[in-house]
């Protein structure tokens, strides 16, 4: 962490926490417990709409992570920092227990309306919907490129997302249900105390898409409760139970348009899009017979 930061905010700097497109550390001053996290503006231009989206949720009450101090912009990044929240995440890798996946989706459930009511509606700078993000040709030339080097994952990595652009092209989904999203709604930036909400973290990924979009990263392709819990709350119409697959197809592919494929690993997006193109998504539908 950087050390002008740290003597600015007068912070003990404890373990870092994470670091994937941000860096996060654990932090302490006068006895109190915080979060420092450093965002590349490069990686995030509209750092503030992730601000933004969580303080509208604050103010009805759900418990998103408050800034202790105005964001620092320095040359090395901007840096951010918030109480931290109490709780524990139920769990912190893999998945969850089928009761506690019907749990997370019905807080999903619960969010979006939620979402729906902070009255934000436009679109996060360098985010879009599903069919522009499989359908961008760049993201094409990437995995042309990686299946020069990985020629079998390379061609089902191809084969997705020719299947999500064929699906987009042939289904409108204008009238799909769409809002703000949190983007990464998993169990580990879930926290409870005596199995009470206390925190939802990492608005990282927060835009306006399809709602199903939110599915791709608590589903996972294989996380069917999620998808059954959320149903109790809002049942989905049959056009965005269409859309989970190609959807989910669609987000494995976040972030992959133009990138140096020698420098890819993408074994984890193959292996999350075998599961998903083979997953039955949930219990058939009884049709009335009027």
């Amino acid at each position: 962490m950087d050390p002008e930061v740290r003597d600015r905010w007068r912070l003990t700097v404890g373990p870092q926490l994470g670091a994937r497109s941000t860096y996060t550390w654990a932090a302490a001053r006068d006895g109190r417990e915080y979060v420092v996290q450093r965002i590349n503006p490069a990686d995030s231009p509209d750092w503030r709409y992730s601000l933004r989206v969580a303080a509208a949720l604050r103010e009805q009450g759900w418990p998103t992570p408050e800034p202790a101090e105005e964001p620092l912009v320095t040359p090395d990044g901007v840096w951010l920092l918030a109480d931290r929240l109490p709780g524990r995440p139920h769990v912190t890798a893999g998945s969850d227990s089928p009761a506690e996946q019907r749990r997370r989706g019905r807080l999903l459930a619960e969010l979006h309306a939620a979402l729906a009511a902070t009255g934000i509606t436009g679109q996060r700078e360098g985010f879009g919907f599903p069919a522009a993000m499989v359908g961008d040709p760049e993201l094409e030339r990437t995995l042309r490129a990686y299946r020069e080097l990985h020629p079998d994952d390379g061609a089902e990595l191809l084969a997705c997302r020719a299947a999500a652009v064929e699906f987009f092209a042939a289904n409108p989904v204008v009238e799909a249900p769409s809002g703000v999203i949190h983007g990464d709604f998993t169990p580990w930036n879930l926290l409870f105390e005596n199995d009470r909400l206390t925190g939802v973290l990492d608005f990282e990924l927060t835009h306006v898409s399809h709602l199903v979009a939110d599915f791709a990263l608590a589903w996972r392709g294989y996380q069917d409760g999620v998808i059954s819990g959320y149903e109790e709350v809002r049942p989905l119409s049959e056009l965005e139970r269409s859309l989970l697959v190609p959807t989910f197809q669609a987000w494995c592919f976040l972030g992959l348009a133009g990138e140096d494929a020698a420098t890819l690993d993408l074994s984890w997006n193959v292996a999350h899009l075998r599961r998903a193109s083979t997953r039955l998504i949930g219990p058939p539908r009884r049709r009335s017979g009027r």
